[in-house]
């Protein structure tokens, strides 16, 4: 058999899906990035757009974000101070230890539900069928 022979033509040959990895759905998680992505390209033109007719000059950004500089500044500072009253440090305390407690116990009713739907299904008369 000759090489020839082995080349085939496209009408000979049957053409395979675009992916045939893919089942030809759209995965939603694909979907939600590329319209975050685009909303956020169009947002991001459209301030251009607006900073270019009449945002503020540079200087006004650097005077801006030397505002923000010094304001956050005094709130570091703020806190610094606040961490040292042993009566703050006590209430932050006091909050880590429920909010740990609120996660443990959602943890713990999740795991309850799903260990009850998995008992569930494997009770089910349907269960027997799909074996």
């Amino acid at each position: 058999m000759g090489p020839e022979e082995l080349i085939g033509t496209i009408e000979e040959v049957e053409p395979h899906p675009d992916d045939p990895t893919t089942d030809g759905t759209t995965d939603p998680w694909n979907e939600f990035h590329a319209d975050f992505g685009g909303l956020g390209r169009r947002l991001k033109d459209t301030y251009r757009k607006v900073a270019a007719e009449s945002g503020p000059s540079e200087d006004e950004i650097k005077d801006a974000f030397e505002t923000l500089i010094g304001a956050w500044d005094q709130v570091a500072e703020s806190v610094t101070m606040a961490l040292q009253d042993p009566e703050v440090r006590d209430r932050l305390k006091s909050a880590a230890s429920s909010f740990a407690t609120a996660v443990g116990k959602t943890i713990s009713e999740l795991g309850s539900e799903l260990k009850d739907a998995e008992t569930w299904a494997a009770t089910s008369p349907d269960a027997d069928e799909e074996e």
